[in-house]
This record gives structure tokens, sequence and C-alpha cells, in this order.
């Protein structure tokens, strides 16, 4: 599993970051609603959505309709709009309905990408599936990896469950590390 390859003549396009939302988003009624605000893990403070930042009123079924004043294109995705604007600043204009009537206007920071918020969004929904089907009785710990980072992710995990009767351990899609014997 450790191979690699490398050299040779390359090509490399010109790449142009994306800003991202930390949401799912759908079109309806015409333009973007907002389905789904990411929430990442309550045990994680790392990293969260860009539309649950505090003091913002953005919520679940409401509608992005410009960025930066710019309508945006249903025709093309809502990446179209956020194009070099990653970690960036952007003014969003925002309704509970699909018309500029009665919208407002928000300042809020992009994401440079979605990865961690989605997968701790992803743990999250396991640990409370877990949770939920146990009564409370059982955690649920995902080893992301043996390295540095799952070990200090696995120590957050394990100390808020530790009064828990069992624990569920999963190791899917870990991307390896060091032995892991410190962990058991």
């Amino acid at each position: 599993s450790h191979t690699y390859n490398g050299g040779g003549d390359r090509e490399s396009s010109k790449r142009m970051n994306v800003g991202y939302l930390g949401a799912d988003l759908k079109i309806n009624n015409g333009t973007f609603q907002i389905s789904k605000i990411l929430t990442g893990a309550l045990w994680d403070a790392e990293v969260r959505s860009p539309l649950a930042k505090p003091g913002l009123t953005i919520k679940e079924g409401d509608y992005i309709l410009a960025v930066n004043g710019t309508p945006i294109d249903i025709t093309r995705p809502i990446s179209a709009s956020l194009q070099g604007l990653a970690d960036t600043a952007v003014q969003l204009t925002v309704n509970s309905s699909p018309s500029l009537k009665d919208a407002k206007n928000v300042i809020i920071k992009t994401l440079g990408s979605e990865t961690r918020l989605r997968h701790l969004a992803w743990m999250e929904n396991n640990r409370q599936r877990v949770d939920n089907a146990s009564n409370g009785k059982v955690g649920y710990i995902y080893v992301r990896s043996t390295g540095v980072d799952g070990q200090n992710e696995l120590v957050r995990q394990f100390y808020a469950q530790m009064d828990k009767e069992g624990l569920s351990i999963d190791e899917r899609f870990n991307s390896g590390g060091q032995i892991p014997d410190r962990f058991i």
C-alpha cells in the first residue's frame, strides 16, 4: 500500500480556488436553497460552517440569491459563483423566500475546503446512530489515522465517552501512520 510514482513530463493547468459554504444546497423555486448546514462534531470546535457562525441568522431552508452583489446563475454549479473566493470574506444575499424583496446581505468568510467539516459531520452522524441504537450505553470512536492527528483525536473522543458501557471503534478508511499499539 506504500507505492509512489513521480518524475517524467507533467502537464499542469492553472488552478483556481473555490470558496465553500459548509452546506448542502439544492435548486428549489429557481434558485439555490440551503438544505443542510453542516455542523461537524460537537466535541470538536476545529471547523464550522461559515453559515453557522454566531450572530448570523441564516438557517436551513433559506435561499442564497447573490454572491458579492452578483445574482447566482442556477444553470451553473454554485461553485462558479465562488471561484477565487476561498478563505475570503464575501457578501451573500439571502432570504427565507426565493425573492430579493426583504432579502438581507450578510458577510461570511468562506472555507478553502469542506473536507474536514464533512468528515467531522460524518463521524458525528455515526456517533449519534450508535448512541441512539444503544440508548446511550455505547460510545463511538472513529480512528482516522494512527499518526499524531489520529492519536490526538482519539483522546478527545475517548475522554468524552469513557463513562459508556462499551465503545464501537471504527477504523474504516484509516489512512495509516504509526504502529497502533498505543491505541490499545
